[in-house]
C-alpha cells in the first residue's frame, strides 16, 4: 500500500505542475480526476466492508496430509470488495510450531466467494486456525480499514495409522475379562465353556451340567475357561524436537495401540502431558476406548523434558514386575532402560532420525530402532 501512496502523491503533484504551467481545461480536469476517484474509491469501500461478512467453515477432525478449511465470504453491499487480504496462522498445540499463510481475495458485488485451503504437510495433534489482519482495501491501493479477527477454532489432526504385529514369546494368564482363553487351564468365566467331564468329589454343585447328566445317566460338570490377557502396558514419552520426529512417535504409539487392540490384546496405554502437568493412563479393551484415548493424547502438549514418562511410570503403583512395558520414545534415556529391564519384560522402540543414534541405542539397550522414513512407510514386527 505504501508503494500505491507515493505514486499517487507523485501522479498528484504532476497533474498539479501541469495545471499551474499550462492553465487549460484538461489539465483542471485531470486535477479534479486525481482528487476526486481515490475520494470516491474510498466511500464505496466503506460501504462495501459494511456489507462484507467472512465465516470459517473447519471439521472437527482430519486426516494428517488432508487438513483443509474453506473460507466464504458474503458481501451483500452492491459495491464490490475490490481487495480483501487477511492472514491465517496455524498454531500445532503439540509442537508449538506456527505457520503463516496471506490470502487475498476479491469480492463483487451482492456476491458469494468461497476460497478453500489445503494444508499438506500438517503434524498431528490439535491445530488452532487463528483469522487476523483483515483489511478491506480500495480499488487503488490508497486506503485500508480493518475488520474484526474471526474466532479462533481448532481442528484435530489424526496420524495415519499403520500396521503393526507384536510377537508375545510368551502370555500372561489372568482372571480379567478377556476376548481369548487358555487352551490348558480352566477358569471361573461362566461365559465360555473350557471342558465337559464326569463329576469328581469336590467339584461345585453350580458347574453340574444337568440336562446333559440326565441324558447320559451319569453326572457331568462344566470346566469354565480361563481368560488369556497380556498385561501389557504402552507408555510414550511426547518431548518436543524436530516436528516429524514427533510426528513419528504418536504415530508410533497409536498405531501400536490399536494393532495390539486388533490382536484382541488388551492394555494400558499412558503419557505425559505438559500442558495439564499430569500422568494419564487409560486401560483399553475396545476400539471405542482407542478412539477416546487418542483424541485425549492428540490434544497434549509436549515437554521441554525428556524421560518425564518413564519417571512418572517408575514411581507408579502401575509398574509391574509380571507386565510388559513397550516405551516408544525419541530421546532414550539408557540407565534408566537398562534399569528397567533388570526386573520387568521391556522393549524400547526408539524413533531416530540419523544413523549415529541407531546405533549407541542397540550398542546401550536392547531396543526396536525405526527411522523416521521408515516410521512413515510401515512399523516392523516387534519381538516382546
Amino acid at each position: 500500500m505504501l508503494k500505491n501512496r507515493v505514486f499517487y502523491v507523485l501522479l498528484l503533484l504532476v497533474a498539479v505542475v501541469l495545471y499551474i504551467f499550462t492553465n487549460t481545461y484538461y489539465t483542471l480536469t485531470l486535477l479534479i480526476l486525481c482528487v476526486v476517484l481515490p475520494l470516491l474509491s474510498l466511500v464505496l469501500m466503506l460501504f462495501s466492508r459494511q456489507g462484507l461478512d467472512i465465516s470459517l467453515d473447519l471439521p472437527g477432525t482430519a486426516d494428517k496430509d488432508q487438513v483443509e478449511f474453506k473460507y466464504q465470504f458474503v458481501n451483500s453491499s452492491v459495491f464490490p470488495v475490490a481487495r480483501l487480504l487477511f492472514q491465517v496462522h496455524l498454531e500445532n498445540q503439540m509442537t508449538g510450531s506456527l505457520k503463516t499463510r496471506k490470502i487475498s481475495v476479491t469480492v463483487g458485488g451482492r456476491k458469494t466467494v468461497s476460497a478453500r485451503l489445503s494444508f499438506k504437510g500438517s503434524n498431528v495433534g490439535i491445530l488452532l486456525v487463528s483469522t487476523k489482519k483483515i483489511r478491506v482495501y480500495d480499488a487503488f491501493g490508497l486506503f485500508a480499514f480493518q475488520k474484526a479477527s474471526l474466532p479462533d477454532q481448532a481442528v484435530t489432526v489424526y496420524p495415519r495409522l499403520q500396521d503393526v504385529l507384536v510377537h508375545m514369546e510368551r502370555s500372561i494368564e489372568n482372571s480379567g475379562d478377556g476376548s481369548r482363553y487358555s487352551h490348558h487351564r480352566p477358569g471361573q468365566d461362566v461365559s465360555e465353556i473350557f471342558a465337559l467331564r464326569e463329576y469328581a468329589s469336590g467339584d461345585e454343585v453350580r458347574k453340574i451340567h444337568w440336562k446333559l447328566s440326565s441324558k447320559i445317566d451319569r453326572t457331568m460338570v462344566r470346566d469354565f475357561s480361563r481368560p488369556l490377557n497380556y498385561s501389557m502396558f504402552l507408555l510414550m514419552e511426547l518431548t518436543k524436537g524436530p516436528e516429524k520426529v514427533v510426528d513419528a512417535v504418536v504415530e508410533a504409539y497409536l498405531s501400536l495401540s490399536h494393532g495390539l487392540l486388533a490382536d484382541g490384546i488388551n492394555h494400558s496405554l499412558a503419557w505425559y502431558d505438559a500442558g495439564e502437568d499430569a500422568f494419564h493412563t487409560r486401560e483399553l479393551d475396545s476400539f471405542e476406548d482407542f478412539d477416546m484415548a487418542a483424541a485425549q493424547v492428540l490434544s497434549s502438549f509436549s515437554s521441554e523434558k525428556s524421560g518425564i514418562a518413564l519417571d512418572y511410570y517408575t514411581a507408579s503403583a502401575y509398574r509391574n514386575r509380571q507386565s510388559i512395558l513397550l516405551y516408544v520414545t525419541a530421546e532414550p534415556d539408557f540407565d534408566k532402560i537398562a534399569e528397567i529391564e533388570v526386573s520387568q519384560t521391556m522393549r524400547t522402540v526408539f524413533i531416530y532420525e540419523e544413523e549415529a543414534q541407531r546405533q549407541a541405542a542397540e550398542q546401550a539397550i536392547e531396543v526396536v530402532a525405526i527411522s523416521v522414513e521408515q516410521a512413515a512407510e510401515g512399523m516392523p514386527e516387534i519381538m516382546v
